[in-house]
């Protein structure tokens, strides 16, 4: 029996949705300040539902350590100094360790929640300000993240089936990861017959790493909710619950293609143009 998905949770992720895409792609397109401060409110919001769920607190000295980390990082890139802008996050990430350790708690926690979140932020807007195709090079990376992410939920909902990893999250199933997986692959097919891209099958190739890549980071973020006994990261966002919730897959999809660019020193998008 084919189960139908919760009609209580699907209207408000489509109103959501409605409302934060289009603001989103605004915000890419402009690919200036507004891009900067919009990725650093996300950012926040993640670091925020981070030391709720890690650290039990709401604000303190670890949500302003995120803070220092985003905004340094975001101020030096946007001043083109992108390597000052990593390096940036990483002494933040030290100092807040050392604090940590200072008070007799393990402060990998601290560190690690500043790296995972203050670096694909940074990565997220370095990929639009990659010549040429930095701005559709970010509209592919988010077209394929959100298919994913979309599609998984409604063909886990609707089809169920068995689970995909049970003890880290009882509600995927694999049905969801491969209607997930080609959804990203549908995604990245029409947006290269929209740009006219004729070799299209490399680019088929890279967005289904970059679906993978998207489930994997919905799945490290289940682990980190079951590690501290946390259902949803907040109810940030009516539907989806937190911004660590919606980004998550994000998080991931970022990080890959930001360590391919910076290996390749061209977009995707150009490799499979070429």
């Amino acid at each position: 029996m084919i189960a139908q998905p919760q009609r209580s949770s699907l209207w408000p992720r489509i109103l959501a949705a409605a409302i934060l895409v289009p603001a989103a792609l605004v915000a890419v397109y402009d690919g200036g300040w507004i891009l900067g401060v919009w990725t650093t409110a996300a950012g926040l919001a993640m670091a925020r539902e981070w030391v709720q769920i890690v650290h039990r607190e709401t604000f303190g000295w670890r949500f302003a350590m995120h803070a220092a980390a985003l905004g340094f990082s975001q101020t030096l890139l946007a001043l083109g100094h992108s390597d000052w802008a990593f390096a940036a996050i990483l002494v933040v990430a030290l100092l807040g360790n050392v604090a940590a350790q200072r008070q007799g708690e393990r402060g990998i926690w601290v560190a690690l929640g500043i790296v995972y979140i203050a670096v694909p932020c940074l990565a997220f807007v370095w990929l639009r300000q990659t010549v040429p195709a930095g701005f559709w090079t970010v509209v592919w990376l988010l077209c394929v993240v959100w298919a994913t992410d979309s599609v998984a939920y409604l063909a886990g909902s609707a089809l169920g089936g068995p689970k995909l990893a049970p003890q880290i999250s009882p509600n995927k199933t694999w049905a969801g990861a491969i209607g997930g997986l080609a959804a990203g692959v549908a995604a990245t097919a029409l947006l290269g017959q929209f740009l006219g891209i004729t070799a299209i099958w490399p680019l088929i190739g890279a967005g289904l790493v970059l679906s993978l890549l998207t489930q994997c980071g919905d799945l490290a973020e289940s682990i980190l909710k079951r590690t501290f006994g946390v259902k949803n990261a907040s109810d940030l966002i009516p539907g989806h619950g937190g911004a660590l919730d919606r980004l998550d897959g994000l998080i991931f999809a970022t990080l890959g293609l930001a360590a391919y660019m910076e290996y390749a020193q061209q977009s995707p998008l150009m490799w499979a143009v070429l």
